[in-house]
C-alpha cells in the first residue's frame, strides 16, 4: 500500500509555520496533502492521530552509532532503531570510528552499510584532519561531493594546529561545507599540546578551553566567511561569543545543545552517588540556566543528543558520554515545554526544521513534495525512562527512573511505518 493517512493530529510544522488540526496524506512516500478536507478513500492505510501532535521526524546532527569497527558499543542498525523510537527519522554520525570516516572510501564503506542496515536516514560527518589527529587536512573537495557528508568534523578533538584550523576554514568556504568542531579539551589534545609545536595551547586547567577554541573558529570562519556548527556548547561565556559573533554578521556561526546541558549541572549526582562523566563536563548552574536562555532567545539554535553508547566496562575504564535518542524529546517536553519555558513548537524547530536548514537535509517540513518523514507524539503519555528496555546498546543514561510527560507513538520514514503504537514494527 502506497498511501498513507494521519487523520485527526494536531500538526505542528515550524519550517512552513504551519500549526492547526489536519489530516496528512501520504503517497509514494512523500507528502501528499496536509489538509482538514482530504477524503478517506478504501485504499487508504489510516492512522488515527486523535489526541496526538503531527510533526516533522526529528533530525540529529551529532550522534555516534560507533560502525565501523566499535559495533560492540553501537551499530548501525540498533542505533538506527534507537533513533526511531525517539522520533527521529534522520541522524548525522560523527566520524570517530575505527577506522576513522576520513576519506571517500571510508564513507563509500559507511554508507553501503547503512543502506544494507538502516530503518532511518543516515548521513555522516568526515573527518576535518585525517585519523583526527591535526597533522594533515582530509581531501576537502573530494569530501563535499559525497552526497552521505554533511560536515566536517575531528569529532572530540579540537583541531590544534592554527594553520590547519585556518586553511579548513578557507577550503569549506570553497566547496561549501559546513564545519562542526568540537572545542573542548580532548585526551590527544592534552596529551600531545605540550610536545608539538604547532599545538595551540591555552593556559589554565583541563576542559576549561571550550570557549578559547570557540573564539579561534569562530574568527577563521569569518575570515573565510565559511559556514560553522559549534557541537554541543555547555558555558555562559561560550554562547555569548557566538552571540557577538552574529551581531557582527561577517560568517555564518550556528550552534548546538544537549538535553543534559540544558537539565543538569554538576551539582547532579545519578543512582552511585556519582557526577555522570561526559565531555564537555557537566557544568554550573549558572551555565545551565545560560544554556536555557540561549534556547529560549534564539542564540542556540540546535538540540542534539551527542548520543554516545558505552559498555560498562568502558564506563569503568574511564570512558565518557550518554546515550540519548530514545529519551531527549520525553525529557525536554517534560522539564521545558509543559513548565512554559519553551513552547513545543519551539522544540521541533530547533530538534527538525532548524538542522534540516543548517546541514542542507531534505527533511524537517510536512510541505508537500517532501520527504514523508514523520513523527506522532502523544505529549500527555506519562512513562519511565528504563535503560534496560532501550533499543540501543548502550544503557549508559543518567535519566534512568525518570517519569516522563510525553512519548513517540509513531515514526514514518519515506511513507514506510517504523514505530507504531510505541513499538518497533521492523
Amino acid at each position: 500500500m502506497n498511501e498513507l493517512l494521519i487523520k485527526g493530529g494536531y500538526v505542528v510544522d515550524p519550517a512552513s509555520g504551519f500549526e492547526g488540526y489536519a489530516d496528512v496524506l501520504v503517497k509514494n512516500g512523500k507528502i501528499e496533502a496536509v489538509s482538514s478536507t482530504i477524503p478517506v478513500n478504501p485504499s487508504f492505510r489510516v492512522i488515527d492521530a486523535t489526541n496526538k501532535h503531527v510533526i516533522p521526524g526529528l533530525i540529529d546532527c551529532h550522534v555516534h552509532f560507533r560502525e565501523p569497527g566499535l559495533e560492540y558499543k553501537e551499530d548501525i542498525c540498533t542505533g538506527s532503531r534507537a533513533a526511531a523510537k525517539g522520533g527521529y527519522t534522520t541522524v548525522i554520525c560523527e566520524p570517530n570510528t575505527s577506522p576513522t570516516i576520513d576519506s571517500p572510501s571510508m564513507v563509500d564503506v559507511l554508507s553501503e552499510r547503512i543502506s544494507k542496515k538502516s530503518v532511518i536516514n543516515v548521513f555522516t560527518k568526515a573527518c576535518i584532519t585525517k585519523g583526527s589527529l591535526s597533522e594533515e587536512l582530509t581531501d576537502i573537495a573530494a569530501l563535499a561531493n559525497h552526497s552521505y557528508v554533511k560536515a566536517l568534523s575531528d569529532d572530540g578533538n579540537p583541531v590544534f594546529n592554527d594553520a590547519l584550523m585556518e586553511k579548513a576554514c578557507k577550503l569549506s568556504a570553497l566547496h561549501s561545507l559546513i564545519i562542526s568542531p568540537h572545542c573542548e579539551d580532548s585526551p590527544v589534545y592534552l596529551s600531545r599540546r605540550k610536545d608539538n609545536p604547532n599545538a595551540t595551547c591555552f593556559p589554565g586547567e583541563p576542559y576549561t578551553h571550550e570557549t578559547d577554541f570557540a573564539q579561534r573558529d569562530i574568527r577563521y570562519a569569518e575570515q573565510a566567511r565559511s559556514r560553522l556548527h559549534i557541537s554541543h556548547i555547555s558555558l555562559k561565556n561560550t554562547m555569548t561569543a557566538i552571540q557577538r559573533a552574529r551581531e557582527r554578521n561577517i560568517g555564518k556561526i550556528t550552534c548546538e545543545v544537549t538535553p543534559h546541558h540544558l537539565l543538569l549541572d554538576n551539582s547532579f549526582r545519578d543512582k552511585d552517588g556519582d557526577t555522570p562523566k561526559t565531555n564537555p563536563p557537566l557544568r554550573s548552574r549558572e551555565d545551565m540556566d545560560a544554556m536555557r536562555e540561549g534556547l529560549a532567545n534564539g542564540i542556540i539554535d540546535v538540540i542534539a543528543t551527542d548520543h554516545a553508547p558505552h559498555t560498562g566496562e568502558d564506563l569503568r575504564k574511564g570512558a565518557t558520554g550518554f546515550v540519548g535518542l530514545e529519551t531527549a524529546l520525553g525529557i525536554l517536553l517534560t522539564k521545558l515545554v509543559h513548565p512554559g519555558i519553551i513552547t513545543f513548537k519551539e522544540l521541533i524547530g530547533k530538534m527538525s526544521a532548524n538542522p534540516a536548514r543548517i546541514f542542507r537535509i531534505n527533511g524537517g517540513s510536512l510541505a508537500a513534495g517532501m520527504p514523508a518523514d514523520i513523527a506522532i507524539i502523544d505529549i500527555n503519555k506519562e512513562w519511565t525512562v528504563d535503560v534496560n528496555t532501550f533499543e540501543s546498546k548502550g544503557r549508559n543514561s543518567p535519566f534512568h527512573g525518570w517519569k516522563l510527560k510525553g512519548n513517540v507513538s509513531t515514526t514514518i520514514v519515506h511513507g514506510k511505518v517504523i514505530v507504531d503504537n510505541y513499538k518497533i514494527q521492523c
